[in-house]
């Protein structure tokens, strides 16, 4: 009787912990993918090396071709930087 009832409790236990993990996975991939900006393309900023959304840059047009930056800053200095 005793390891019927340890039984019941170890299986109790199991189900408890399985459920209470799949929703925590569930929860911080539903994360994950709300920080994701889908559909959207990245360009790099020749200045800093980082990539920036497209929609989101600052864009200028150096020697004829449109060139995307992070910031006004990390635009300028390039801009400067190609003046000379």
């Amino acid at each position: 009787m005793r390891s019927l009832l340890i039984l019941i409790l170890i299986i109790a236990v199991y189900y408890t912990l399985k459920k209470v993990l799949t929703a925590a996975l569930k929860s911080s991939s539903e994360h994950d993918k709300r920080e994701r900006v889908k559909g959207q393309e990245m360009v790099l900023d020749p200045e800093c090396q980082t990539y920036v959304v497209r929609n989101r840059a600052v864009t200028r047009r150096i020697q004829g071709t449109p060139t995307h930056f992070c910031s006004e800053a990390c635009a300028e200095k390039y801009e400067e930087k190609h003046r000379k």
